[in-house]
């Protein structure tokens, strides 16, 4: 896998769940500027990292409080990135339960 996989990767989950670089990186415990980096190619996320996104792409996008509209996801839903990444698993898949 190479990291420019791993940039898109993180990318596509986040706008798959409709997160901002701001709320993701707040979801995995790093800064905005850290998700830019990574989403950039300029860094690539450390183990402790790919960890807090996968456990992300398992329980899918907080919800917001407040919002409206069909943009929220609950917990149970997730998200997957392809196999081709390597970066995140099938939350379905029984060796991830």
């Amino acid at each position: 896998m190479s990291d420019e996989n791993v940039n898109r990767s993180i990318r596509e989950l986040r706008l798959r769940l409709g997160m901002t670089q701001e709320e993701f990186a707040h979801a995995v415990a790093v800064t905005f500027s850290t998700v830019n980096r990574w989403e950039n190619g300029h860094a690539k996320p450390s183990k402790l990292a790919r960890r807090a996104i996968e456990a992300l792409a398992r329980r899918g996008a907080p919800r917001r409080e407040g919002s409206s509209g069909g943009t929220e996801r609950h917990a149970s839903e997730g998200a997957s990135l392809g196999s081709e990444s390597g970066l995140v698993m099938d939350a379905h898949h029984p060796d991830h339960q």
